[in-house]
């Protein structure tokens, strides 16, 4: 992308322009996300439109995460060599609740990954600003993590606002030595991807669009609402 285009595309100030921001503009992705945004989309159609973005992003992700060569025999009897992602040392982590849909939207394309969840939620009579950013305490109490060190890693959660949530998560997760994190968010902030790179500065982040606004409760506008609840009720 040519200098000073992801702010362009963006609408908002990408500090440095940094390399490991991924904004996906396929048209057939952000029809989805139109259709998302719509406080009129039945809970049943956001479901299925949520796994599908999770399909279409984890797709996108498959440029940044590990690959390795095979070889196949085809029904000619000739062998045919060809690059596929090692989704055999894959990790896909969910943030749940709302990040299931998308999740298993990921693991449809990297089927041999292993799948784990962490049960977090902002409370959200704790917002506060601290040196000008909106934050929020979270409440985490399950982790159910599969083998991260050595491993590729996709964290899926599908609202990035603050990056209370997904920086503590990522934090937890850097720890662990994987060999590279890739975080799967439908719609961002600037704030939070920001939040999410000072916990692993080494993440990539993979996202259909970075709005340009936190409400005083902590909130993305436009965005789509509360993603969980127009989920799951």
């Amino acid at each position: 992308m040519e200098p000073g285009g992801l702010s362009r595309l963006l609408g908002c100030r990408v500090p440095a322009e940094r390399g490991n921001i991924h904004v996906i503009d396929n048209p057939a992705l952000q029809g989805i996300l139109l259709e998302l945004r719509d406080r009129s989309t039945p809970r049943h159609r956001f479901r299925e439109l949520l796994e599908l973005a999770g399909l279409l992003l984890g797709y996108e992700a498959g440029r940044l995460l590990s690959t390795r060569r095979d070889e196949v025999e085809t029904p000619l009897g000739v062998r045919a060599q060809g690059l596929r992602v090692a989704d055999e040392e894959l990790s896909v982590i969910a943030v749940l609740r709302a990040a299931l849909p998308m999740a298993m939207g990921v693991v449809k394309v990297y089927p041999r990954a292993s799948l784990g969840f962490v049960a977090a939620s902002r409370l959200e009579d704790t917002g506060r600003r601290v040196d000008g950013r909106m934050v929020f305490d979270v409440n985490t109490p399950y982790w159910k993590l599969p083998t991260i060190e050595g491993r590729d890693v996709i964290l899926v959660d599908p609202m990035l606002a603050t990056g209370s949530t997904l920086a503590r998560v990522a934090e937890r997760v850097a720890k662990q030595k994987p060999r590279r994190m890739v975080i799967i968010s439908l719609i961002t902030t600037m704030q939070g991807i920001e939040r999410v790179l000072e916990a692993a500065s080494t993440a990539y982040i993979v996202t259909a669009a970075v709005d340009p606004v936190l409400n005083e409760h902590g909130f993305i506008v436009p965005g789509l609402g509360d993603a969980g609840d127009r989920c799951f009720g």
